[in-house]
């Protein structure tokens, strides 16, 4: 693709900007290397200070052809994904197609208003007369550092938020989902103007290499999905140069199952849920807490849905998605082994093939799965006297990412919200919350910092400048120019400002 010189009619245009003039890495047709960084970096940042992306109608632009990208590469989409991961279509059409696509289309309809300046009526008497407005900004030079689970969503939901705020961009795909890594670069490369939007890594080997080369460049924001222990590093490399950072994590998310709860409801939509992309997404339920009264139903309602809803224990290619790597296969199959429990139904697993069944585990506290995040297809039970034997237990561990619910009454989800903290929760059901458009997704300590989805996507990669006119008054200053605001501080100025702080 070719792009002719730009001009940009703002205060902060300079002299336009060309691919192979000005600009000596981005835009090249062989993708960057380690060694182009730098250069990459400081080439994205001159194209932001040249205020390229700060109109409307560049943003709108790059927007459309992120969704026509989309739109004509569903079939190439589906096939690297099912390289990867070897899910089904039906859930690479939900996560990795669907959802991006809503996503694009509600950010190309409310752009216009999420970028204009927002009016704050508020009075205030230290200021009065004047007129206030938030004034939505563009950070700048904005990294996205994608991960493999979902590898199209997690990389282009960002994406599209933070080109909507006016941002340049710099992404950098998983290489464990290798064959969608570098369809994503061979696709923005070719839809997206390369000056705003750049990918590197995709054909660089070891996904932590590259990371830690970027992280030694200065991004106004950072935003980062994966595995809490890569978060801290990336949260340090962020914190050397002061930007901002998202970090969209994970953890053990629990489910509690109440007495009262609808049991098999409650088996049905967990087991569904632990067994999409085959329990590798940060949102899956982990581990479930059951009240010991309805526990054998529970369980046994749980090894009827594994056989319901994969009746060959998903041992069909393309019926149940596969773990995606040996390193991960190996770590999943040292849990099978060790965990202690009484296996209600799965066990079975296959290293050559990277497959594992659908696995249910009774098992103690102790036990090697209740450890740290599973992110895989396995799902431990354990039995609890009542539901605050439950929420004690939950208190001793990191914060979650997300909570599962399942109780019939107000009282009893009340208290679970008053007595745990977690990103988000669902009440008698699993994943709704992270997929509704109108609410942030993101965590609370441990499990991320900063949210997006919907409106919060833009909100996440723009500044909301605070700005304050003075109001010119026709009153001798007396209140558009106030004596007491100066020194000396005399007795009369003190005596306004106490009177002051009676009206307030």
């Amino acid at each position: 693709m070719k792009y002719g010189d730009i001009s940009v009619n703002c205060p902060t245009s300079r002299e336009p900007l060309n691919v192979g003039e000005d600009f000596k890495v981005v835009g090249r047709k062989t993708q960057l290397q380690l060694a182009d960084i730098p250069t990459a970096v400081a080439e994205m940042r001159a194209s932001f200070d040249a205020g390229l992306t700060l109109p409307l109608k560049k943003r709108m632009e790059q927007l459309k052809a992120l969704r026509r990208m989309m739109v004509d590469n569903e079939e190439a989409i589906k096939q690297a994904v099912v390289a990867d991961l070897g899910r089904p279509w039906g859930e690479t059409m939900i996560y990795d197609f669907m959802l991006p696509i809503i996503e694009i289309e509600h950010t190309i309809a409310q752009l216009n208003d999420m970028t204009a300046k927002r009016p704050v009526g508020d009075f205030s008497l230290l200021s009065f007369p004047s007129s206030q407005w938030l004034q939505p900004e563009p950070y700048g030079v904005v990294l996205v550092i994608g991960t493999w689970n979902f590898p199209v969503m997690l990389s282009i939901t960002p994406l599209l938020g933070a080109i909507a705020a006016g941002n340049t961009v710099v992404v950098k795909p998983c290489n464990v989902a290798r064959h969608t890594s570098k369809l994503q670069a061979e696709l923005i490369s070719k839809y997206l103007d390369p000056r705003v939007v750049t990918t590197i890594g995709s054909d660089i080997d070891g996904d932590r290499h590259t990371t830690s080369a970027l992280l030694n460049e200065k991004f106004d924001v950072v935003f980062f999905t994966g595995s809490p222990a890569v978060g801290k590093v990336v949260a340090m490399g962020a914190a050397q140069h002061l930007s901002k950072c998202i970090l969209e994590l994970g953890g053990k998310n629990p489910v509690v199952v109440a007495a009262d709860a609808d049991v098999e409801k409650a088996a049905k939509t967990v087991v569904w849920a632990r067994l999409m992309n085959g329990g590798q997404q940060c949102v899956s339920p982990d581990y479930v807490l059951c009240c010991q009264e309805v526990a054998p139903q529970f369980t046994a309602a749980c090894a009827k849905y594994c056989k319901q809803m994969y009746p060959d224990a998903g041992r069909t290619p393309g019926n149940m998605g596969r773990i995606v790597g040996d390193t991960q296969m190996k770590r999943l199959v040292q849990l099978l082994k060790t965990h202690g429990g009484e296996v209600v139904c799965g066990g079975e697993y296959d290293e050559a093939e990277r497959y594992i069944a659908p696995t249910v585990v009774k098992v103690q506290r102790s036990s090697s799965l209740m450890q740290d995040e599973i992110f895989g297809p396995i799902l431990p039970v354990c039995v609890v006297k009542d539901v605050p034997e439950a929420l004690a237990y939950i208190r001793t561990r990191p914060k979650p990412l997300s909570m599962y619910v399942y109780s019939s009454s107000t009282r009893v989800q009340d208290e679970c919200l008053a007595n745990t903290s977690a990103g988000g929760v669902t009440i008698n059901g699993c994943l709704f919350h992270a997929g509704h458009a109108s609410l942030p997704f993101g965590g609370v300590g441990e499990s991320g910092q900063g949210a997006y989805h919907g409106k919060h996507t833009i909100e996440s990669f723009q500044h909301l400048k605070p700005c304050l006119s003075r109001t010119a008054l026709p009153d001798f200053g007396l209140l558009s120019d106030p004596f007491f605001l100066y020194p000396p501080w005399t007795s009369l100025k003190i005596g306004v400002f106490r009177q002051l702080l009676k009206m307030v």
